[in-house]
């Protein structure tokens, strides 16, 4: 009997190392669905950040509800949003953050070649530097600045399309230095070929982003800086570090917004938890500028990657446990079958 009794202990001995390798696991993802729950988005590791809406990736990803409201701190103010809420989902791989960013929008606004329309348009912000505290979400503060990342629709969608595309019936007698001949129709790019004169394509040459049709052919998204109401600034182009690609369907956006990990200031670091917030312009309600929908903070947080060892440990504890019971076994097995007096 009292042979039959010690093997119970045994069989625990034996499956404890399992045991707890899977209750080490269930409690973290259980703390991971606990976090999703707040405030906060967080983001994933994969081998390579997915660059569009579709892919399979995304459905693996964490999401996050961001409400919007009217921007009414400042002039020109709003009170009255297209767009009320966004849902945003975040992945990282080595060098980049991605977010699949999707909102309601009857209408995709892309064309703006007339002076009444108006583009689509989400940006992401964040603190320029985290460890000098958190900033005012609007516009950041002085000496609290803050990155701006804004896709806009035409830079993506429509590029392409000028005056002519609004009023195709239109004639022109002459566009100087532009390379084309009398009564030609050029284009905004057309004044950065050979033969054509930059300088009577102003805000190009005055080096507005706005007017850079080689910019706009590299990214749709522009990168600022802000440091409070009226001080945003668009960084050079050889800091625009950021693509986008989008795509409106059934009343729908959805846009992937991709951002290297390393800014001027620091590095998005696995583990590392920023401040973010979202502002959005819907062109068919008149939004530009300052009229727009904006969220207040909330956070990113970069998900530490679990070693392919934690997942590899808890099976290896259960085998050299296994092997080492077997072991133990068979050596009283070679010792001999115990005898009646043993049994008492």
């Amino acid at each position: 009997m009292n042979m039959k009794a010690e093997s119970v202990p045994r069989r625990h001995i034996l499956l404890a190392p399992f045991v707890a390798g899977m209750g080490w696991l269930g409690v973290n993802a259980a703390h991971g669905a606990a976090t999703s729950q707040k405030a906060t988005l967080i983001a994933k590791f994969i081998d390579q950040v997915p660059a569009d809406p579709d892919d399979d990736a995304w459905k693996k990803s964490d999401v996050l509800d961001i409400p919007l409201a009217p921007q009414a701190v400042v002039k020109p103010r709003i009170y009255k949003v297209g767009t009320r809420a966004l849902q945003v989902r975040g992945l990282y791989d080595d060098t980049r953050i991605a977010f699949l960013i999707g909102w309601k929008d009857t209408q995709g606004d892309t064309k703006i070649g007339t002076v009444s329309a108006f583009r689509d348009a989400v940006a992401i912000e964040f603190p320029g530097n985290p460890a000098a505290g958190i900033p005012y979400f609007a516009m950041g503060e002085p000496g609290k600045a803050v990155t701006i990342y804004q896709w806009k629709a035409d830079w993506e969608l429509s590029r392409h399309d000028d005056v002519d595309d609004a009023f195709p019936n239109m004639a022109v007698d002459w566009y100087p230095l532009s390379g084309h001949g009398p009564g030609e129709l050029t284009a905004v790019a057309d004044y950065g070929k050979e033969g054509a004169e930059k300088a009577f394509h102003t805000s190009w040459w005055a080096g507005s982003p706005l007017g850079n049709p080689e910019l706009q052919a590299r990214t749709s998204v522009e990168k600022l800086r802000a440091e409070g109401f009226g001080t945003l600034t668009s960084l050079d182009a050889g800091q625009q570090d950021a693509t986008g690609k989008a795509e409106w369907r059934d009343g729908a956006w959805r846009i992937v917004l991709s951002i290297p990990r390393a800014q001027e200031a620091f590095r998005f670091a696995s583990g590392m938890t920023v401040p973010i917030a979202f502002a959005a312009w819907n062109g068919a309600g008149g939004e530009r500028g300052g009229e727009k929908a904006v969220s207040t903070w909330y956070f990113l947080s970069l998900e530490q990657p679990i070693s392919k060892l934690a997942f590899i440990a808890p099976v290896l504890a259960f085998l050299g446990a296994a092997a080492a019971q077997t072991w133990a076994l068979r050596g009283a097995q070679r010792g001999g079958t115990p005898g009646p007096e043993d049994r008492t």
